[in-house]
């Protein structure tokens, strides 16, 4: 069957996510504590990490096991009540945003060979992102594309912070191939993670490709074939 449509994740498939991550973790929980010292000056910093990863670890098991990924501001909203914190909305806002823009702040670095090969797969296929957000939501990641002059390579973008769920939860991709008048199994869709990427895709009908190019993920299902760079994508989708 021929290739129709590739649709791609974004976090250790698009970008490296681990460069410039301790910039965005640091930054964000230095916000946190000013903001929350403006209210419980007696509360010590150590107080204010355990709220943090509190929430954190349950963005997590929502992510793993309902396949929904919290918002930022329901993430944030929790960390004010694990410290039994009434924050007037002006900061709730203010930390949201400093979460929510730490893509921008301190970015990430594109995945080597990612502008070219999009350049080449946007003359030849429907391009769609398919990503769960955690801080970052949809907003801020397509200023991302944006900043880097991806975003009109794409034709449709599926974000869980948007759509209420996340891979591998089928809609996802029933989603995106919607956008792009197509049917799922006309997906080719590459992404980092067994446990979503590849698991979603082969749920749906459509051909797995797990990148390899970041990290290697080994807990799920096997995927259709693996890509080690985006260098290498011309040659994997070459008609046999």
């Amino acid at each position: 069957m021929p290739v129709r449509a590739l649709t791609i994740d974004f976090w250790n498939t698009m970008v490296v996510a681990h460069v410039n991550g301790e910039r965005r973790r640091t930054e964000r929980f230095a916000h946190l504590v000013r903001t929350v010292r403006r209210h419980r000056p007696d509360l010590e910093e150590p107080a204010i990490q355990a709220a943090l990863q509190r929430a954190i670890d349950r963005f997590d098991a929502s992510w793993r096991h309902r396949h929904v990924t919290p918002t930022t501001p329901e993430i944030v909203a929790g960390i004010w009540r694990e410290l039994d914190l009434q924050v007037p909305e002006d900061d709730h806002v203010g930390t949201v945003r400093v979460f929510e823009e730490g893509l921008l702040a301190a970015p990430p670095a594109l995945v080597d060979g990612l502008a070219e090969t999009l350049a080449w797969a946007a003359g030849r296929y429907r391009l769609a992102i398919i990503s769960d957000t955690m801080f970052s939501p949809g907003r801020v990641i397509r200023q991302w594309l944006d900043r880097h002059g991806l975003l009109p390579y794409f034709d449709a973008f599926v974000f869980s912070d948007e759509t209420g769920f996340s891979k591998p939860d089928a809609r996802a991709f029933e989603q995106a191939a919607a956008a792009l008048s197509l049917s799922p199994t006309d997906l080719v869709h590459i992404g980092d993670l067994r446990r979503t990427d590849v698991r979603g895709a082969r749920g749906v009908g459509a051909r797995a490709v797990l990148f390899t190019g970041v990290h290697q993920d080994d807990d799920g299902p096997e995927p259709d074939t693996v890509l080690p760079r985006w260098q290498d994508l011309p040659a994997l989708l070459r008609p046999a």
